[in-house]
């Protein structure tokens, strides 16, 4: 059983690392298409739109800090609110570093007692679990009306996504009640139980947060001289819809929403440059500085 489990995580590995390199290696044709010249042309043509787009870093954590201190006062009330702040930042580093930026619970339970640490776990992985859902969610409402033009997927029927949606929503607000059949996951099962509240709470802060970092990347966009064009806003939905479903080895989804964005993108914007440098960007002011203010927290979990 155990060699079987260990071998099934070889494949897995494996897996990931073969699509990671056919990502890394469609990465650099794309970007081997852009020229000198195009590189050279951008500049930041709209100062304010581009200043906002890094200000908007702020309520984006905001909204992440918010789900974070939900888990925290679900098990006790806060005391020390500098250790709240500490291990938060802390979370960050460490999902910065894990594939899918999963590991964020590993640098915050160590400022808990070990009792607390597995409820820590099952409630941050279903944080994260909202966040999947926003941008799956808003992925398909921009194919349902959009269509998907790389691919020449049409538009299609509402009533499939209102399905979907009632369907998944459903399994996310009772999945412990379909669970409660596995008796090995009794003990994550009451880390589940009776909390309504703090799902609904991770929910509506995730499609916050996911609205502010699609509107952070339109105004990336238009700050480098894209034309001002509400509908971006879907295509970049769309853009999150396929990164999201693809799997990263580490660094949050550096490589892979660049060439994803480069892929979409491109059907619409003549420079990809533009492209490539706002992704960059919208992928250091979200995930490398927050990851880097973390940095110092550290020392904390190594002691």
């Amino acid at each position: 059983m155990y060699k079987t489990i260990k071998n099934s995580r070889y494949l897995l590995i494996v897996l990931k690392g073969t699509l990671f390199l056919i990502l890394c290696f469609l990465f650099y044709k794309q970007i081997s298409k852009i020229t000198r010249e195009q590189i050279a042309s951008i500049s930041i043509e709209l100062p304010i739109l581009f200043v906002t787009a890094i200000l908007l870093v702020i309520p984006n954590q905001w909204f992440e800090f918010l789900k974070w201190k939900s888990i925290v006062t679900s098990f006790s009330s806060i005391t020390h609110k500098d250790e709240l702040i500490k291990s938060y930042f802390a979370g960050n580093i460490t999902g910065f570093v894990t594939p899918n930026l999963l590991g964020n619970f590993i640098g915050r339970m160590y400022f808990f007692e070990r009792k607390y640490r597995p409820k820590i776990i099952v409630l941050t992985f279903l944080a994260n679990g909202s966040q999947f859902l926003a941008s799956i969610y808003f992925g398909l409402i921009s194919i349902t009306f959009l269509g998907f033009k790389p691919l020449d997927i049409p538009t299609f029927s509402p009533l499939f996504l209102i399905i979907f949606m009632v369907i998944t929503l459903f399994l996310y607000f009772n999945f412990e009640k379909v669970l409660n059949r596995f008796k090995f996951l009794k003990r994550i099962i009451i880390h589940l139980m009776n909390n309504f509240k703090i799902r609904f709470n991770f929910l509506l802060f995730s499609i916050l947060r996911y609205l502010i970092f699609s509107i952070q990347y339109f105004l990336l966009l238009c700050s480098l001289g894209i034309e001002i064009d509400i509908k971006l806003i879907p295509i970049i939905w769309s853009i999150y819809f396929w990164s999201t479903l693809t799997p990263s080895l580490w660094f949050g989804k550096i490589v892979i929403r660049e060439s994803i964005s480069i892929w979409i993108l491109s059907q619409y914007i003549e420079n990809t440059g533009i492209i490539l440098i706002s992704s960059i960007l919208l992928w250091f002011i979200n995930q490398g500085v927050p990851a880097m203010i973390g940095f110092p927290f550290l020392k904390r979990i190594k002691q």
